[in-house]
């Protein structure tokens, strides 16, 4: 069944499939309506199914089958005979930093000899730079890792092999045209890895290694057993944070990664979630590690040095974790103001240029703007105006700049077409970063035009909203949570159940929230007035219907916590006039 409302998506309620539905529900032992969804995310076999529903350690595949896994294995253990000392190179962000942070932890708690490093954003740039490698090896480094980057950094590793430093590089991002010449490379997107699951986040790669490290260790009996379950608290928050799918070895790491951070066994991790406001008992989902933990240890990232945040979870002083809990929590207010005007100013330029409107991508440039801050202010202007967006900010003549794309564009694919003119760039297909010299952002904006009217021209049509199914009103209740409970963690690639509810009046609006007021409030009654349900619609961008109107509503059912008190509420996703024709 399709609805169609003019300013809304176009809704899908996906259509059943009768037999492979009585095959989950008798052989899974689950409702008819977990059946409908777990088919609805393209389940069509019941071995896949049941290890959806049920993630189990038992699944993690052979972490030798990642290309490069056994020789830089060998090498590490090479390097603890001779007692040599290992440098690990990390990223600025929340996936680099928990990759550096359970890497680091682990080799010393083995007995390996370790340092780390991890790059300023605003003075080095993202991954290796020549000034870092050249300290380390200075140190007396014979072996260093990088983690969540590295495979872009020819020219630096180039540098560490004249130097004599091996390099082991461990990444998760696309593999360029030329592979630098490292001692080995671990990154499951390398033609010819038989590592089934190629969706691993970079902290996910540095897992394997350990997983890997730890078998060997433990076959040679050179080092004390360390249990590896203790650092899936930062393998989910990593993993969550870099919009990876929350599926196979990833959703995996999530579920016991999540059982992990609600014991609260890391002291740093302890010390965040007290500055987050969570209440003592409190279940953490998936989502808070999207939207309130992540975002904190990003911001230092982005605004001040990452090394903070690898410190707050690698320390064993309470003080010192408050400390830093905090430092992370003043970084994070800093950021939103600076992403906030960021914002208003890039709005105002294209309200006031026709040319920006029509453009099929929005690059913009100005020595105004805060390096750290411009992939979260790209990502606003790709969701706002349905466009890939390219926001940098110059210093010196250079720009360094942050892009987001849209669903079904590789942007990483629309920049290789463009790398004759950049320095340096690199990415995901949804998200890249790059260096460009001023002189030739306008021809940079140029190609990029040129390759989206050739290759990769925007959608026009409005997007579809896949539905799970109708509810009606008594039906959004605890009893449904607990039913949704096995289908969890939600996330990227296995997105919360979306329902219907038709007919519904609107009883009362409220607009809320700090940033221009982008929330709203709402109260739902069914046609009868029985029934009254709470609603909350966030980054809300449309008209607001009016008081006393009837809608067909879109939502995913949600537990609200708030100062002590529960309510079951509805999170809307989309709303239609209730007249609207099938």
């Amino acid at each position: 069944m399709t609805l169609k409302d003019k300013d809304s998506r176009v809704w899908k309620i996906a259509s059943s499939q009768p037999e492979l539905h009585k095959l989950f529900c008798e052989k899974l032992d689950i409702s008819s309506r977990l059946a409908t969804i777990i088919i609805n995310r393209g389940f069509d076999d019941l071995q896949s199914a049941q290890e959806f529903i049920h993630p189990s350690l038992h699944n993690l595949p052979d972490p030798f089958l990642m290309t490069g896994m056994e020789k830089a294995v060998d090498r590490l253990l090479l390097a603890f005979r001779r007692q040599e000392k290992i440098f690990v190179f990390g990223d600025y962000d929340m996936d680099g930093i928990s990759s550096t942070a359970i890497l680091v932890d682990y080799l010393k708690r083995t007995g390996f000899q370790v340092e780390y490093s991890i790059p300023s954003r605003l003075n080095d740039g993202y991954g290796l730079n020549p000034e870092a490698v050249q300290k380390a090896k200075a140190s007396g480094v014979e072996l260093a890792i990088t983690v969540d980057c590295g495979i872009s950094d020819y020219e630096e590793i180039i540098l560490a092999n004249s130097l004599g430093l091996d390099i082991i590089v461990t990444d998760h991002h696309q593999i360029p045209e030329k592979t630098p010449p490292a001692y080995t490379i671990i990154n499951p997107h390398l033609e010819g890895c038989n590592y089934p699951y190629k969706d691993l986040a970079g902290v996910g790669v540095a897992f394997n290694l350990m997983m890997a490290l730890r078998k060997s260790l433990r076959q040679a009996g050179l080092a004390k057993d360390v249990n590896l379950l203790q650092y899936l608290d930062l393998v989910a928050l990593g993993t969550v944070a870099d919009v990876m799918p929350l599926t196979g070895v990833n959703r995996i790491f999530i579920n016991f990664g999540l059982i992990e951070i609600n014991k609260a066994y890391r002291l740093g991790l302890r010390s965040l979630l007290k500055t987050c406001r969570f209440q003592r008992g409190q279940q953490i989902k998936a989502r808070d590690l999207a939207f309130r933990l992540a975002p904190r240890v990003n911001a230092v990232g982005r605004i001040a040095n990452a090394r903070s945040a690898v410190e707050l979870f690698l320390t064993k002083d309470r003080a010192v974790a408050t400390k830093q809990a905090q430092y992370l929590e003043e970084c994070n207010e800093k950021r939103r103001d600076i992403e906030k005007e960021i914002k208003l100013e890039v709005d105002n330029l294209i309200a006031e240029d026709e040319s920006l409107v029509k453009a099929q991508a929005i690059i913009l440039a100005s020595e105004n703007w805060h390096p750290g801050v411009v992939g979260i202010v790209s990502s606003r202007i790709a969701e706002s105006y349905g466009k890939p967006a390219i926001l940098i900010a110059l210093k010196n003549g250079v720009g360094r700049g942050s892009g987001r794309s849209i669903p079904g564009l590789n942007l990483v694919k629309v920049l290789e077409h463009c790398q004759s003119h950049l320095i340096r760039f690199g990415g995901h297909a949804q998200a890249v970063g790059l260096t460009v010299a001023q002189e030739n952002i306008s021809i940079l904006r140029m190609q990029v035009e040129n390759y989206l009217a050739d290759y990769g021209p925007l959608q026009s049509e409005l997007p579809e909203l896949i539905l799970d199914g109708t509810l009606k009103p008594d039906e959004v209740n605890r009893k449904l949570l607990k039913e949704l409970e096995l289908l969890q963690p939600f996330g990227q690639g296995n997105p919360e159940p979306t329902f219907v509810l038709s007919s519904m009046q609107l009883i009362k609006a409220t607009a809320m929230g700090q940033s221009g007021r982008r929330h709203m409030k709402f109260i739902f009654a069914d046609s009868k007035q029985k029934i009254r349900l709470p609603g909350i619609a966030f980054n809300f961008s449309r008209t607001c219907p009016q008081v006393g109107e009837n809608l067909n509503l879109a939502f995913t059912p949600e537990e609200n916590i708030w100062q002590g008190k529960t309510e079951i509420r509805i999170n809307l996703v989309d709303f239609q006039s209730a007249d609207v024709s099938e």
